[in-house]
């Protein structure tokens, strides 16, 4: 299953599963809808989309925070 949540205003989501009945939850994760040269197009709670920096690293900046690519999908 998923789970959504509203961070800061940005969409994020999460895949949980059962492992031994149990149910484990992965890292949740930024949408991503579209790149540009230093810019990724991001999904915002309210289905819109923001531009947000992105470097040469592939790590996003959001409310002043860097997230490598192991906390976003596209």
């Amino acid at each position: 299953m998923f789970e959504t949540r509203d961070f800061k205003g940005y969409f994020q989501s999460r895949e949980v599963v059962l492992v031994d009945g149990k149910p484990v939850a992965h890292e949740w994760r930024f949408y991503l809808c579209g790149f540009g040269a230093d810019s990724a197009t991001i999904l915002c709670h309210d289905k819109s989309i923001e531009q947000v920096p992105i470097d040469a690293d592939n790590r996003i900046l959001v409310d002043g925070q860097w997230f490598s690519s192991l906390h976003w999908d596209h």
